[in-house]
Formats: structure tokens, sequence, C-alpha cells
């Protein structure tokens, strides 16, 4: 082993860590903090060390200090824009580095940070007590993971520390529904509002009704119904093909491949489009279903919810009911009540994992009481085990 190059055992005062020491290629000391036991211990920290001197020979140079702020720099500037990525995405990365994790990090060292996973625990029990949700917490962590992975590409650090955070539970949140009487009572407080506005409102209150009635059976999101044109609208055979969306004043591709799809229209759903269609001035194949009566745009989203507020106000329904988050909720979670395949469920909604339809088929406490029954009508009835079209009736006696 070359002079001067050595493991150290290092007792302090969050417990014992392991440390190599060596030269560089340019003579000059290096000591590296590998981490704590009991993930480290001596014959891991020499295997490093070999590691390292590997890497000497081939020129390894000791590294300039960099903080926190370079990374996030270089980050932006290179890791963002190398991948494609959406425009409302790219959004949301920005303003979470600029408003949350700049000021906290900016001016720390890089190569500290990485070997501190306890820092980001504690820095998403900050943000949760100041009163951010854990969802919003979780996505923070996973930037902060994606930026120690470019960190780690470049060789700025040896370790990603967010492979070490444990993440913030998510509370189990009820999903958010109304019922089929509240649906009943909001198109009519609809009506009542709409018979009372004047033109320029009656226009957005007819549409929010339109596009309401459109989402409690459809389940499409708030985006994807103001990316609908007239092409992906099929009146014969009664579907709904979802290709883009509208979000951030920008027409974009769905969220996911899953997202692509083409979703069944009930007998309301068609005739709220119907009468969307005939009401529209804009009626060619590539113009949009909801749109502005003179441009041919999409609608304005938040003016649309303003609408529908309105609405639900009238209807009685709690302040506290998100419009279109809770009408594809209500949607989806009653189509699972119907007793439909989770996989169809899982379909309509365009989720790319199972997972995420899980809540919905479980909201109402969903089940399928027949399921048994009728596996073994279709398994046995050759047999002769159970008769043709047999329905149990009855409970045995206990």
């Amino acid at each position: 082993m070359p002079r001067g190059a050595a493991v150290i055992r290092y007792e302090g005062a969050r417990g014992v860590s392991w440390r190599v020491k060596y030269a560089d290629a340019d003579g000059r000391q290096v000591m590296e903090t590998l981490g704590r036991e009991p993930e480290w211990n001596q014959r891991k920290a020499e295997r490093a060390l070999g590691a390292r001197l590997a890497q000497v020979e081939r020129g390894l140079r000791k590294p300039n200090r960099r903080t926190f702020g370079d990374l996030a720099d270089e980050f932006e500037g290179i890791a963002l824009e190398a991948r494609p990525r959406k425009k409302s995405t790219m959004i949301d990365y920005k303003a979470t580095l600029r408003n949350h994790l700049r000021p906290v990090f900016a001016s720390l060292d890089l190569a500290r940070l990485s070997q501190s996973p306890e820092v980001f625990e504690r820095y998403a029990a900050t943000k949760i007590t100041a009163g951010l949700s854990p969802k919003t917490v979780r996505n923070h962590l996973v930037l902060l993971g994606m930026m120690f992975r470019a960190a780690r590409r470049w060789r700025w650090v040896s370790e990603n520390p967010l492979e070490h955070v444990e993440k913030p539970a998510m509370p189990d949140a009820e999903t958010e529904t109304i019922s089929a009487e509240t649906i009943a009572d909001l198109i009519a407080a609809y009506r009542v509002l709409e018979g009372d506005a004047d033109p320029g409102e009656r226009f957005w209150l007819e549409a929010a009704r339109r596009m309401t009635v459109v989402a409690l059976s459809t389940g499409l999101r708030r985006g994807e119904l103001l990316g609908l044109r007239w092409s992906d609208v099929d009146f014969l055979e009664r579907r709904v093909s979802v290709r883009q969306q509208f979000v951030r004043n920008e027409i974009t591709t769905p969220k996911s491949k899953a997202g692509r799809r083409s979703v069944p229209l009930g007998s309301v759903a068609t005739a709220a489009l119907e009468e969307q269609y005939k009401s529209s001035r804009h009626r060619a194949d590539e113009s949009i279903v909801f749109c502005h009566s003179a441009l041919g745009t999409p609608l304005d989203p938040s003016k649309l919810t303003t609408y529908a507020r309105k609405a639900l106000t009238k209807a009685n329904v709690p302040a506290s009911f998100r419009p279109w988050h809770g009408m594809r909720h209500t949607a989806l979670t009653e189509t699972a009540a119907a007793g439909v395949p989770g996989m169809f469920v899982q379909a309509k909604a365009g989720h790319a994992h199972g997972s995420t339809t899980e809540r919905y088929l479980h909201a109402h406490r969903t089940s399928f009481p027949d399921a048994a029954e009728l596996a073994e009508a279709r398994l046995f009835v050759e047999t002769g085990a159970v008769a043709p079209n047999h329905t149990p009736d009855h409970r045995p006696d206990r």
C-alpha cells in the first residue's frame, strides 16, 4: 500500500464512521468519509481504499470544493435539458429548486451532504411541520435523488444520500366523491343558474355543465377534456379517444403511455357532447370540443372552475370538494362499484400502475360477491357438479 494511505475508524458524536486517506495523482492529501457503521466496516473500507488507489493510478485528482448550489446550476443547465420533459414538469422542478431547495442547501458542501442522509430527513420533517403535504415533500426528495444521481455520474460525489432517506408516509386519505343524488342536484343547479344568467355567463355555465357530465361519465381529467378535438369523439361507436391534454396553456401529450386511451361513452355523456357540438361554431375534425366561441382555442381552465364552483355551491356540495379532481374520483369509484373488472377501471383512468387504481376499487369497499359462483359455473357446469345458470339464493344453515 502506498505511503500515507490508510483506513481510519472515527468515533464521533453521531456514531462510528469509516474514512480513507490517500494521496491523489498530484500528491495532494485526500481524506474521504465513506459512511457509518453498521453499513461500513473495516473490510469494506479497505476495498474502497483499494478502488481509490486504482483510480489514482489512472489519474484521479482531488476535486475542487463544490456546493449544492454548484450542483443545482449544473443540473438545471445540463441534466434537465438533456432529457425531453414536459413543460409543466420543468416548471415544477425549477420552482422547487428556486423556492425550496436552493434557500436551504445552496451554500452547503456537496461532499459532506452526500454523506449526510439525516440532513434530508430533517429537511422533510421541517417542511411537513411548515404545512407542506407529504406528497409534495416526497416530490422534493425525488428531485434531490435525481440531482445526486447526476452528481454521482459526474463523479462529484461517491454516494447518493437520498438512497438512505425514508420518505414521509402518505396518509390514507378518503377518495372525494359525490353521490347520485348530489349529482342530480348539481345538474339542476346548473340549469337554474343558466336560466338566470346573461348570455355571456350562460355560455360558461353551459360549457361547464357539459364538461361536468362528460367528466362524471368518463373520468377524464380537466386537461384531457380541454384537449379533446372532434376527431377524438366517435358518436357512432360511442367512444372518445384521449390523445392530448391542455395543461398550463399548452397542448401536450398525456402524462404516460397508459394515458393514451379509448374510453366508452354512455348515453348521458354522448347527449352532452352532441349538445356541445350543436352549440359550437367550430365543428371541424381538428376543432377543440370545449373551445372559446370566437377563437376556437381551449377554454380558460380557471374560469371554467369558477363557474363549476358556483353550481357546486348552489347544490350544497362542501367547499373542500375539488371540482374536476372530485368528478374524476367519483367517476372511477362508481365504475368500480358497478362491479366491472379492475383492469377496466385502470384502462378507463389511464393509470400506468394498478396500485394507483386500487384506491378506487376499495374506496367504497367494492367487492364482487358472486365472483366465486360465476367462476364455478363456468368451470364445473360440464361435470354436473352445478346446474346450468345456477345462482345461489340462500345461505346454508350453520
